[in-house]
């Protein structure tokens, strides 16, 4: 694993944040986490309507973000610890509802082990979502 941290004014790595998007935006902290072949990044950030968590999963071909509005981000980080955390191998599947956004928590189990999988609906739209490793 890397880790690397930055902040005030650092470059924007793209992949969209729908209307997060823009010059206004201000990278106050940036976190970077290489797992296998994926990099994470999480940025704190700040525009004219405020706070927000992005997180970014980036593999050598894909790019996923999800956008955490700040009045969020402790119960996305409750529900995010209560997977990492947990020995339990019958974990159910839980749904956040943030202002018009809805996030999906999953876990997965495949040939390479467990992972959790976060969707992220608005209002009725498609889901896309980030995937990573499970302890």
């Amino acid at each position: 694993m890397e880790g690397n941290s930055g902040g005030g004014g650092g470059v924007d790595r793209g992949g969209g944040g729908g209307g997060e998007r823009g010059g206004n935006d201000v990278e106050l902290v940036c976190k970077t986490l290489q797992v296998e072949h994926k990099l994470f990044y999480f940025d704190l950030k700040e525009n004219p309507r405020g706070r927000y968590l992005k997180i970014s999963e980036k593999t050598s071909a894909t790019r996923s973000t999800i956008i955490v509005p700040s009045s969020g981000i402790s119960w996305f980080l409750d529900l995010f610890n209560y997977y990492v955390n947990s020995d339990d191998h019958d974990l159910f599947s839980k749904e956040l509802q943030l202002d018009t956004k809805v996030f999906y928590f999953d876990i997965g189990e495949n040939r390479r082990g467990r992972f959790l999988k976060l969707e992220k609906g608005i209002e009725e739209e498609e889901l896309f979502g980030i995937t990573g490793p499970g302890e």
